[in-house]
């Protein structure tokens, strides 16, 4: 009888190989579930867009009462609901954006199984169509400056040249939200219980975060460890931007937030890459 033989078929593409070409070449496929991601975000509802406006308002006020009113909390010379309501515009994007990076292989898995596509494309689509809440209560804000202005025109507030500065701090806080997102994502692929931790943590890391209070409130001596939070400098910048000034916009939050980012992106995206490519073996 002749020697059976045992041919054994691996991948030739490494943990670092992120099929960028193919991503360009599934662009339509970015395009078509970024659409169905708006679409079904706002099909069947009542209030449709109005929800997100509702979430802004409603937690900006609810801070405003009681960190604001009855805490007593400093809001660094800004109105207190503008104050909360800039950070809550910042936050709830980050918090959008690592929720998608922390479901990402989970939620894909069905379609993950039966053909191919560059697996970055469902998660990096739907961070762009969470852009569409970002712009509603972005204009919320707007709204919500204009109103105080007029009521208050000895104490306006002005936009700043920093304005321009808005689609690079988006662009940190996406960065930011994936990385953490995919590093959750693919640690929870053989430990399921783990995915609870993204509920957790973002609970966690929120009050850790200068959402609700500005870094003036912090001790000096423990403002060094705040630098370390990379959403420390993105939240204050959200501020300097849309508000005209800030405590922690400077390079000491800046260069450890961005440096932060990067390294948090690069390892999140290395973990996800190479956990996508035998996810369904553990379903």
């Amino acid at each position: 009888m002749p020697d059976s033989k045992e041919t054994i078929i691996t991948a030739n593409r490494t943990c670092l190989d992120l099929e960028l070409n193919d991503f360009f070449k599934y662009r339509d496929l970015l395009y078509l579930l970024i659409r169905r991601d708006i679409v079904t975000s706002y099909k069947q509802t009542i209030l449709g867009p109005l929800w997100v406006v509702i979430q802004a308002l409603m937690g900006s006020a609810v801070f405003t009462i009681i960190f604001g009113n009855i805490a007593g909390l400093s809001t660094d010379g800004h109105p207190a609901f503008l104050f909360y309501l800039c950070g809550m515009i910042g936050w709830q994007y980050f918090g959008g954006v690592l929720g998608i990076g922390s479901h990402s292989l989970q939620s894909n898995v069905a379609l993950f199984a039966k053909v191919y596509f560059p697996r970055l494309i469902p998660p990096i689509g739907q961070s762009i169509s969470s852009l569409l809440n970002f712009s509603i209560q972005l204009l919320v804000f707007f709204l919500a400056l204009v109103i105080y202005n007029q009521n208050s025109p000895d104490s306006s507030i002005e936009l700043s040249f920093s304005l321009i500065l808005l689609p690079a701090l988006i662009i940190q806080t996406a960065v930011l939200g994936l990385g953490l997102g995919f590093i959750i994502s693919a640690m929870s692929v053989k430990y399921r219980d783990l995915a609870r931790i993204s509920g957790l943590f973002t609970q966690f890391i929120m009050y850790a975060s200068p959402v609700i209070y500005p870094v003036s409130e912090i001790p000096e001596k423990y403002q060094e460890y705040m630098a370390l939070n990379p959403l420390t400098f993105i939240i204050e910048s959200y501020r300097l931007v849309l508000l005209g000034n800030s405590t922690a916009s400077n390079l000491t939050f800046a260069v450890p937030s961005i440096a932060s980012t990067i390294i948090i992106f690069l390892i999140g995206l290395i973990l996800y890459n190479k956990t996508q490519r035998t996810y369904v073996d553990f379903v």
